[in-house]
């Protein structure tokens, strides 16, 4: 149960929650980019997915580098700006009743973070293109962090930086075991699923 009276800050994750860019488990950018660029989804998606990206992800590795790599083995040597600007761009799709949401909050004085898994670039691209650092408060991302959820370290890390005890966080994510974890350690955690628009706006007691 989520007690309104208690948050001071809610943490929002981006893929599947501020940004609707998932659709039955399938990001948005994947659906036509076989067709789009010619380029084989089998072979990027298995080179990147399965390791490399999860190290991008905590700067480990980088993603530019990466899919430069492929790109140079596939058949699309210099595309490798083409491939993420592709990617990047057929994902952002900003949730506008969520951000209404965030509106209302940040009226009420709430503060509104977001906690993503995402990479550097991406994390960039998010902030400053599609200017999602005029919807929060701050931006927490596992690439700049150097540590992602569900570690429970993520979530220290962002009681430390905003001077917040966990009691007063809550986090939104559609993720189960990201939502398992900040509970854990005692945030509130609402796990957003696919049309829990309404649930989410009775919950915050909008």
């Amino acid at each position: 149960m989520i007690r309104p009276e208690d948050i001071r800050v809610v943490a929002w994750d981006f893929d599947g929650v501020l940004n609707r860019n998932v659709q039955d488990g399938v990001f948005a950018w994947s659906r036509s980019f076989a067709e789009d660029l010619g380029l084989s989804l089998d072979s990027f998606s298995r080179f990147l997915f399965q390791g490399r990206f999860q190290k991008a992800m905590v700067g480990e590795a980088c993603l530019k580098e990466l899919v430069t790599e492929w790109a140079g083995t596939n058949g699309a040597v210099g595309r490798e700006g083409e491939i993420l600007d592709y990617w990047f761009t057929r994902d952002a799709l900003p949730d506008a009743d969520v951000l209404a949401m965030v509106a209302q909050l940040r009226q009420r004085g709430i503060a509104n973070v977001m906690a993503t898994n995402n990479e550097i670039h991406r994390t960039a691209f998010i902030e400053s293109d599609m200017g999602f650092d005029q919807h929060m408060d701050r931006i927490f991302a596992a690439g700049r962090m150097r540590v992602a959820k569900p570690d429970t370290d993520y979530f220290r890390h962002l009681e430390q930086e905003l001077g917040m005890p966990g009691v007063h966080m809550l986090l939104v994510d559609d993720m189960a075991e990201n939502v398992e974890a900040a509970r854990s350690i005692g945030w509130q955690a609402f796990h957003f699923t696919e049309g829990a628009h309404n649930d989410l706006v009775a919950a915050l007691g909008l």
